[in-house]
């Protein structure tokens, strides 16, 4: 599963440094066995049931420790929570989300839904069986995207606080604590991926909710202005190449979301009176641009 997704490095595929991953890594340690547990079926017996209770039992750990994360509840001199490799953690769950989102808490001892209220005549206008059936179709996906945004908005507030977006590399708050068995150049190289990450994954996710992005303009054009070119042979050149393109798409992604739908009035006028066709003139040399520039074949 691995391969599926752009966050984590080679460096913990390794079984070698399977210790390290335990012992310095917990919050992505237990996320990794939480997501994986979820899609990968136990063989024999029983398969199916332990695979269950593995994987609920795995999530409350990672509630538990994103609690510890949220409320400060390590001593800073010993934190194995606050570092980048948690970032990356939140980061997967934005991604692979645990079954238990699609249902309630255990705790939930208080359900509005079932409490015997007559309704009112508004509401029984609006439940009507297609009103209900695109509900039921929608849902998982709101919650879902809930879920992310603030997963994603933890990483990114975590990520300012460990300094990942400082320009003065001395500053190496996200280093500490891998001292002595990950390379700098490994935790570069992941710092580099958080980066380019985060600035896609929350503004792509900020469109599709409609809400302002998390990323301030400033930020966005730092990110956007450390892409140097890089040394052929680099560890993680390929990977860069990619998200480069990847970023530019995202950049120009923005650009289109803000001039078609500013506001949902503005939309829905521009798609009566067909002046989205101009629009759309405007945009086909940029895309004929961008694909040239990265959808070369010396680089696919």
């Amino acid at each position: 599963m691995s391969d599926l997704s752009p966050i984590l490095t080679d460096f913990y595929a390794d079984h070698n440094n399977h210790r390290w991953l335990v012992s310095h890594d917990p919050v992505l340690c237990c996320t990794i066995l939480m997501i994986s547990s979820r899609y990968h079926l136990l063989p024999g017996a029983g398969g199916g049931s332990r695979n269950f209770f593995i994987h609920h039992r795995l999530w409350q750990h990672c509630q538990q420790l994103v609690m510890r994360l949220m409320f400060g509840q390590e001593k800073s001199s010993q934190s194995k929570v606050r570092n980048i490799g948690t970032i990356e953690a939140l980061m997967l769950m934005s991604e692979w989300h645990p079954r238990s989102l699609h249902f309630p808490p255990e705790s939930d001892g208080w359900d509005f839904d079932l409490t015997s209220v007559p309704p009112e005549p508004q509401e029984l206008e609006d439940s009507s069986s297609t009103n209900r059936w695109l509900e039921d179709m929608i849902e998982p996906a709101r919650r879902s995207d809930q879920m992310s945004w603030m997963l994603l908005g933890s990483a990114l507030s975590l990520a300012h606080e460990l300094g990942i977006f400082e320009l003065d590399e001395k500053k190496l708050g996200y280093a500490s604590g891998y001292e002595g068995f990950i390379s700098g150049e490994q935790i570069k190289l992941r710092r580099q991926r958080v980066q380019r990450l985060l600035y896609v994954y929350i503004n792509q996710l900020a469109w599709r909710i409609g809400c302002v992005s998390l990323m301030p303009q400033s930020l966005n054009h730092a990110i956007l202005g450390r892409r140097a070119t890089k040394e052929l042979n680099q560890t993680g050149d390929e990977w860069l190449i990619f998200m480069d393109s990847w970023m530019d798409l995202t950049k120009l992604a923005k650009s289109v979301t803000d001039m078609f739908f500013p506001t949902v009035s503005f939309a829905r006028q521009q798609l009566h009176s067909g002046r989205y066709i101009e629009l759309l003139d405007h945009f086909r040399p940029i895309l004929d641009k961008w694909k040239e520039e990265h959808l070369q074949v010396r680089l696919l």
